[in-house]
């Protein structure tokens, strides 16, 4: 074989092996007499209102606008067409220490030598390590975002909030960035928006994925 394209071969699997994933938990539960057919939205805050003045909700509620397509949801730009109201809420922890114990094996130093009637061996024997607990201390950042769906026509008639579906969102890692972490977040709670997970799912979403890549591109 050609040793160029060996190297080009061992180059490919060397950047594919350094892609980083992300890790996120996702639960979303939906209401039993939720209806299917509402899919107009207007994207709110945790209060129900609009936010024109905040950059931050802005980028966030873009993203969440592009997910929410993919789903076959449609922005309307006026809160009162809305059928659907989707509240966005979202925060990060401060700095938090995470401590982890984990039994790390432990070689021994070869020697000392015994002597036996079939040679010498090294004692302890090699291959065989022993087991110590050692203490690993991290700084971890709590990262939440929860989407809420509530009937808009029954809200803006009483202001009653009747929940349809609602999907909460979470990271723990050291990146305290939320914006950084906001595409992985989505992406991973694509596919339970609307639904039931039953219980919390970890989903891990590839740095490299199509869709963190749009979620990311400035508009």
């Amino acid at each position: 074989m050609n040793w160029k394209m060996v190297f080009t071969l061992l180059l490919v699997g060397v950047l594919s092996g350094c892609a980083h994933t992300e890790y996120v938990q996702v639960s979303a539960i939906k209401a039993k007499d939720a209806t299917t057919q509402y899919k107009k939205f207007a994207i709110v805050s945790d209060r129900y209102q609009p936010v024109n003045d905040d950059l931050n909700f802005a980028e966030y509620a873009r993203q969440v606008a592009i997910v929410l397509n993919q789903q076959g949801y449609i922005q309307v730009k006026n809160q009162q067409d809305a059928e659907v109201l989707i509240s966005l809420s979202y925060r990060v922890s401060e700095p938090q220490v995470h401590t982890e114990i984990v039994n790390t094996p432990v070689y021994p130093r070869v020697g000392p030598f015994y002597g036996s009637r079939f040679g010498y061996y090294p004692y302890p024997m090699l291959g065989y390590p022993a087991y110590e607990p050692m203490v690993y201390q991290s700084i971890v950042y709590r990262k939440l975002i929860r989407l809420q769906s509530i009937d808009a026509g029954i809200y803006r008639k009483d202001k009653t909030v009747k929940p349809l579906w609602d999907v909460l969102i979470v990271s723990n890692n050291d990146n305290g960035d939320l914006r950084y972490m906001f595409p992985y977040m989505l992406v991973a709670a694509e596919p339970y928006i609307g639904q039931d997970s039953q219980h919390s799912i970890t989903v891990p979403v590839d740095e490299q994925d199509p869709a963190v890549l749009n979620l990311k591109a400035i508009k």
